[in-house]
C-alpha cells in the first residue's frame, strides 16, 4: 500500500508540473485525466485502506476472544485435571477398601468353616452322649426289671430311688 501512495504523489505531482510548464491544451488535459485517475486510484487505496482497517480491528476483537475462550478452556481442563487426581485418589482408597474386605472375607470364611467344623464335632460329641444315655436308659431299665422280678412287685421307678434317712440323734 505505501508503494500505491508513492506512485500517487509521483502521478499529481507529474501533473502539476506539467500544468506549470504551461503545456499545451491537450498534454494538459491528458494530464489532467492522469491525475483524476490518480485521485480516482488514491481514493479506492483509500477505500481498501479503511476496509484493512476495520478488518485488522475486528480480527483483534476475534483474537481477544479466541484468548479468553482459549484461557476458559485452560482453567476448565486444569480443574479436571485436579478432579481428575481426586477421583484416581478415591479409587485407589476405595480398591484398598475392597482389598481390606476381600481379606476380611476370607478371615470370615474361615472363622466359618472353623466354626462348622466345631459344630459337627459337637454334634458327633452330642450323639454319642445320646447313645450313651439311651445306653443307660436301657441299662436302668433291665436293672430295674430284675429288681422288679428279685422283689416280686411292680416298682415304681421314682420308688427306687430312697431318700436318705434323717440320722438318729445320739441322746
Amino acid at each position: 500500500m505505501p508503494g500505491a501512495l508513492r506512485t500517487i504523489g509521483c502521478v499529481g505531482m507529474l501533473v502539476y508540473a506539467l500544468v506549470i510548464a504551461g503545456c499545451k491544451d491537450e498534454e494538459k488535459a491528458q494530464a489532467l485525466a492522469e491525475a483524476e485517475e490518480a485521485r480516482l486510484e488514491l481514493v479506492k487505496v483509500e477505500a481498501a485502506l479503511s476496509r484493512a482497517k476495520r478488518e485488522i480491528t475486528d480480527l483483534k476483537e476475534e483474537l481477544i476472544a479466541v484468548k479468553e475462550t482459549r484461557n476458559e478452556l485452560q482453567a476448565r481442563i486444569d480443574q479436571m485435571i485436579q478432579e481428575h487426581g481426586s477421583v484416581v485418589a478415591e479409587a485407589g482408597n476405595a480398591q484398598e477398601r475392597l482389598r481390606q474386605l476381600a481379606a476380611q472375607s476370607d478371615d470370615q470364611a474361615k472363622s466359618m468353616s472353623t466354626l462348622q467344623s466345631e459344630n459337627a464335632e459337637l454334634k458327633a460329641m452330642a450323639e454319642t452322649q445320646q447313645a450313651t444315655i439311651e445306653e443307660q436308659k436301657a441299662t436302668i431299665e433291665e436293672l430295674q426289671k430284675t429288681i422288679e422280678e428279685l422283689q416280686g412287685t411292680s416298682v415304681d421307678p421314682q420308688d427306687v430311688i430312697e431318700e436318705p434317712e434323717e440320722p438318729v440323734p445320739d441322746a
